[in-house]
């Protein structure tokens, strides 16, 4: 065999080696739901409530993806009624949480694992909304008041496998996997002139990875 004839068996047995390999990447979605507890300071001005998230990731390579993230609280608090000699006063009062976040994922186990601890850090946009209806003898004021900051988030979670579908019998890389998890994080948004705002939320999630 000449020379020319070795180097391409071994260019070809290279490429066939780095195409058995290479796996495409994953892409999930989540959805998830829980709560939002304002920690510190903030903790005077909310109290926790509701919240949901949906998050959307790609995975290039195992243990390292990229995730985009909203949020989004309702924090009831507590609801005033006054009366006195021929007046009543009402107040209620919602506070809503709006966050935009995007950062890595890294996942401390292979895609494979049915179960896989993952931790998150991003940089985020945090819009914090203030509603106040005040219902004076019968009419209402209404009180809006708006803030926006930069922050950051940690967090750890964890998701396992429930079920998956595979292509063609035989296939050891299923086509779509539903899971199940939890995550909890805690966010902190940079206030300008005044004290941070610090919370961390806790939920659980159902997603899909494709």
């Amino acid at each position: 065999m000449s020379i020319r004839s070795h180097v391409l068996a071994v260019a070809c047995l290279v490429a066939l080696a780095g195409s058995a390999q290479a796996q495409p990447g994953t892409a999930y979605l989540q959805v998830r739901g829980g709560a939002l507890v304002p920690v510190g300071s903030f903790a005077d001005q909310q109290d926790a409530g509701g919240a949901y998230s949906v998050a959307a990731g790609y995975e290039p390579i195992d243990f390292l993806g990229l995730e985009l993230e909203f949020t989004q609280s309702f924090n009831d608090n507590v609801n005033d009624r006054v009366s006195g000699p021929g007046f009543t006063i009402i107040s209620d009062e919602v506070k809503q949480n709006f966050v935009v976040g995007l950062g890595p994922r890294v996942t401390f186990l292979p895609s494979d694992y049915p179960v896989r601890p993952f931790g998150v850090l991003q940089a985020e946009w945090y819009h914090f909304a203030n509603f106040n209806s005040v219902e004076v003898d019968g009419s209402t004021i209404l009180s809006d008041d708006d803030e926006d900051a930069a922050g950051l988030e940690a967090g750890l979670g964890i998701e396992g496998t429930v079920f998956s579908v595979y292509e063609r019998s035989g296939d050891e890389v299923p086509m779509l996997e539903l899971t199940l998890g939890a995550q909890a994080s805690y966010h902190h948004a940079f206030m300008p002139n005044r004290d941070d705002r610090q919370f961390v939320t806790a939920m659980g999630s159902l997603g899909l990875r494709f």
